[in-house]
């Protein structure tokens, strides 16, 4: 069964679809903040208030990457993601996606030619108070603003990116991840591009029998219910609307946060 809960959000009509298959434990997962640290500060409140009032002691709250970048408030992100187990007192997973991945690439290999301040990047340096226009074009320039911010990010928001991120997570017959599997192989051999970039086909064949992919990546007006498989990136960066999913024994919920 679906429902919707809404916070702050206009309200909308709810899906009409079922998925038959029994979540192990309550399992909430978040989908992409892109820097939206607003939303996902009153996401987290409105899902630890869920737990609280429920009693819903061994849920665990899946993150689905892409914190960073697009919107204005990437450092902010990071400082609730890095406070949201004390504050929602259960198990947090925090997943690796490709923004996570371009932003690690560009701290640790420098010298290598990248694109990720075009991709969004420039607003996440910006939320470290470092203007990248200040740094000059070229190889140089790019060593140098690297330095720089990872300077400013200090070592636990480096320590986050590099080491606090992981590609998936299993609660069979859900599977978490960023982008996509490729259902060709088992959940334990996936490919990491795959998990963290996408694959092509993943939207129209979804998950594994029997299973639900529950994923972020690809931009949809609504969460999108698909061949075994949930979408929840909802834009939350330039559609206002930060949405999660809930699943609890064979109920879906959908939470919303719109931006103030």
């Amino acid at each position: 069964m679906f429902r919707r809960m809404l916070s702050a959000a206009r309200p909308r009509e709810a899906q009409r679809e079922a998925v038959s298959l029994r979540a192990p434990r309550p399992l909430f997962a978040v989908g992409d903040v892109h820097g939206m640290a607003d939303m996902l500060d009153r996401m987290i409140e409105t899902i630890r208030e869920r737990i609280e009032g429920d009693g819903l002691n061994d849920a665990a709250v899946v993150f689905l990457g892409d914190y960073v970048d697009r919107g204005p408030h990437s450092r902010e992100t990071i400082d609730l993601l890095l406070e949201s187990q004390a504050r929602l007192g259960v198990e947090t997973i925090f997943i690796r996606g490709n923004h996570e991945d371009f932003a690690r690439r560009f701290l640790d290999r420098p010298f290598e030619e990248s694109q990720w301040l075009k991709w969004g990047g420039d607003s996440t340096v910006e939320s470290y108070g470092i203007d990248p226009q200040d740094f000059p074009a070229g190889v140089q320039g790019q060593v140098a603003l690297s330095k720089a911010l990872s300077e400013a990010m200090g070592a636990t928001h480096t320590a986050f990116l590099r080491e606090g991120l992981v590609t998936h997570h299993n609660e069979w017959p859900f599977f978490f991840c960023h982008a996509g599997i490729d259902r060709h192989l088992p959940p334990d051999a996936q490919p990491e591009r795959a998990l963290v970039h996408g694959i092509r086909g993943f939207r129209e064949t979804g998950g594994w029998p029997d299973s639900v992919v529950v994923h972020g990546h690809y931009i949809t007006g609504e969460p999108e219910l698909g061949s075994r498989r949930i979408g929840v990136d909802t834009g939350a960066y330039r559609s206002g609307v930060l949405t999660a999913v809930f699943c609890i024994d064979e109920t879906i919920d959908f939470i919303e946060i719109e931006d103030e």
